[in-house]
Formats: C-alpha cells, structure tokens, sequence
C-alpha cells in the first residue's frame, strides 16, 4: 500500500510540473502571426487592373487568368485606377463562395 502512495505522488507530481511547463510557454509575437492567421483563412491572387467599365473592374494575374469584380468587393474604398496592382481574397475552405474582398497593393 506504501509503495502505491509514493508511485501516486511521483507521478501527479510529474502531471504538474507538465502542466506547468506548459501554461509557461508563450508563442513569439510579432507580425507573422497575423498574417499566417489572414493566409490561412483565404487564398490570395494579385491582379493587375486591365480595364474599368462603370462598376466593374477587370484584371489579369501574370499566369494570365482573368478576373472580373464589382466595386462592391473592394472593401477599402481606395479608388483603383487602371494598371495597379490588387490582391484578391477567396475562402481557403469554400472556393465556391468566390471572390471575399479586394484590397490595393
């Protein structure tokens, strides 16, 4: 029975210090993390706007796919003229949802 006892305390012992060393771990803060957070939650495509006719904007990436928005999707408001740069977001788990939000670079 004495020797249960000494292996019970060893051994919740051990679970503590576990438990411990492991609330005392911090992760490293800088800003990495928000962008793996923003990455992995969206996929992301720059285009270069070729065209604008009203409220649709028309661009293409260097593989040469093409892309057609509205100006709905640009969620900065910034206004995009033709020949920039944007990044457009799509949902990494749904990429049936197509286009999220549209930023300038």
């Amino acid at each position: 029975m004495f020797k249960r006892v000494i292996i019970l305390l060893v051994l919740s012992s051990i679970l503590l210090a576990l438990v411990l060393v492991r609330n005392h771990t911090s992760a490293p803060v800088n800003d990495s993390i928000s962008n793996n957070q923003v990455s992995s939650k969206y996929t992301t495509v720059e285009y270069k706007i070729t065209k604008i006719k009203g409220n649709q904007y028309y661009g293409k990436s260097e593989d040469g796919t093409d892309i057609i928005f509205s100006s709905k999707n640009i969620l900065s408001g910034e206004k995009i003229q033709i020949h920039e740069v944007v990044i457009c977001y799509f949902d990494k788990n749904n990429l049936g949802n197509g286009l999220v939000k549209v930023e300038k670079k």
